[in-house]
């Protein structure tokens, strides 16, 4: 069993989501991997223009792909950003983001770097 992104992801629970279909596990994290550094851009463009509308869409967007791919830590924090800017809480949300955007490269790096080659068979 592989070290899972210093706890960032469950990988094997991941596989058993996708009924063990490797291919579309793959398929799902060269997805993410390819769409992080938009999505890193475009949360930190939204957090600078204090546009928390913005910020609740891309937060919530996050939070479910992060549901979906196990990734329980960066799901959480993507539904504290949510709730931040939802209540129009700029300053609470500024706060987050920067602890959102690295967990979210981390996660992207780790699956880029280490999962392609390591992910649980099932």
């Amino acid at each position: 069993m592989i070290h899972e992104g210093k706890n960032l992801i469950n990988l094997s629970r991941m596989l058993e989501r996708f009924d063990h279909d490797r291919e579309l596990v793959d398929e799902v994290v060269a997805v993410f991997v390819s769409e992080t550094p938009e999505r890193v851009r475009r949360l930190a463009d939204a957090a600078k223009q204090g546009d928390m509308e913005q910020l609740v869409r891309l937060a919530h967007s996050l939070k479910g792909v992060c549901g979906t791919m196990h990734a329980e830590p960066l799901r959480e924090l993507s539904y504290q950003v949510e709730m931040a800017a939802r209540a129009g809480d700029a300053q609470v949300a500024g706060e987050l983001i920067p602890q959102l955007l690295a967990m979210l490269g981390e996660l992207s790096h780790y699956l880029e770097t280490a999962a392609a080659g390591d992910l649980p068979s099932g």
